[in-house]
């Protein structure tokens, strides 16, 4: 038993009027043994993440885990100059199969992403501020990889990752030249509207976060992150995650986005947007400009292997988008069909 443990997180127990038996340490959280049961404690970093799980709770209440009040009533307690909470400990066990999981983890997402749901409006200097800097950026990465790619085929020989930059080039601007006119798209329907809408979002979401009780009901944890900004942000830092990985196609991401579609419509300009940022090949962009400007001394094997896993990403996210583009098509042309009875 680690004595140190015991006697360091004691105060802090003491204050909820449990006493430990024993204490796994599972990084910033806490496992707690006690006889009234199992218990998580987590410590929160800072000021900025307690504010962040107070307001997330009030949306996420429903699906959040709930947090226990010290005896002072409060469910945050301040010890030793830092801030903690306490929870059940969920074992996160479940008999449904892993898809099944996901399926419901995008549904409680959607819900919650509808319940906190605000529009707010956008002035057309902000907009044309925002459009801009997006443009320049990405003509700007263009125009390097198009630069080095000259730069390559001067070369007497090009060594390896040279040659696979040139091999890759080609389906490189094709994913900008998407990206581009997916950026057009929203530009041209925000200037329509200039209403943008944002929801109070996770942060962090990933199936680490969303755990199951023993009657199988789903809860999100760890929301430290959560904060305000537009629904499909949160989407897009999941699926930027979970392609990262060996080729394949992905028709899971696909039923994945379609379920949280169905609890929460997603806005034309938003689907632009949200296709325009998963396209663009920033990652691959990324490694070449470090390569170009590294030092002498480079591992050709590591930055081989690091651009072969951007074009992995950049290839898996180009299935993703194009199986959502169809389906959108698809439905667009439905409506279109049902309007003109």
């Amino acid at each position: 038993m680690d004595r140190q443990l015991l006697e360091r997180y004691r105060p802090v127990l003491q204050q909820y009027r449990l006493h430990a038996d024993f204490i796994e340490n599972h990084g910033k959280v806490k496992k707690i043994y006690t006889k009234s049961g199992v218990f998580a404690l987590k410590e929160i970093a800072n000021s900025k993440e307690l504010q962040s799980i107070h307001t997330a709770y009030q949306f996420f209440a429903e699906k959040a885990i709930p947090l226990y009040r010290a005896y002072n009533g409060t469910p945050f307690v301040y010890e030793g100059g830092r801030y903690y909470y306490l929870m059940r400990w969920l074992s996160n066990e479940t008999k449904e199969e892993r898809n099944e999981r996901y399926f419901c983890f995008f549904r409680d997402l959607a819900r919650i992403h509808q319940k906190s749901l605000t529009e707010i409006e956008i002035k057309e200097e902000e907009l044309a501020r925002y459009y801009e800097m997006m443009r320049k950026r990405l003509e700007k990465q263009k125009e390097f990889l198009q630069s080095y790619i000259e730069t390559c085929e001067n070369e007497w020989y090009m060594s390896p990752f040279q040659l696979q930059v040139c091999t890759y080039f080609h389906e490189t601007m094709q994913a900008y030249w998407f990206a581009q006119t997916q950026l057009e798209k929203w530009y041209e329907k925000m200037k329509e509207t200039k209403k943008w809408r944002v929801a109070v979002v996770h942060g962090n979401a990933s199936l680490s976060h969303y755990v199951y009780d023993e009657k199988g009901n789903g809860y999100f944890l760890s929301l430290e992150r959560s904060h305000v900004a537009p629904p499909l942000a949160e989407l897009l830092r999941f699926f930027r995650q979970y392609l990262r990985t060996y080729p394949v196609m992905c028709d899971e991401c696909v039923s994945w986005f379609v379920e949280y579609e169905q609890s929460f419509p997603v806005q034309e300009a938003e689907l632009s947007l949200f296709l325009c940022y998963l396209a663009q090949p920033e990652m691959l962009y990324k490694i070449v400009y470090q390569y170009a400007n590294k030092a002498k001394e480079i591992d050709e094997r590591r930055y081989v292997s690091r651009l072969q896993k951007a074009y992995w990403f950049m290839k898996n996210s180009e299935y993703v988008i194009m199986r959502i583009v169809e389906i959108e098509e698809k439905k667009k042309a439905q409506k279109e069909s049902h309007a003109s009875l």
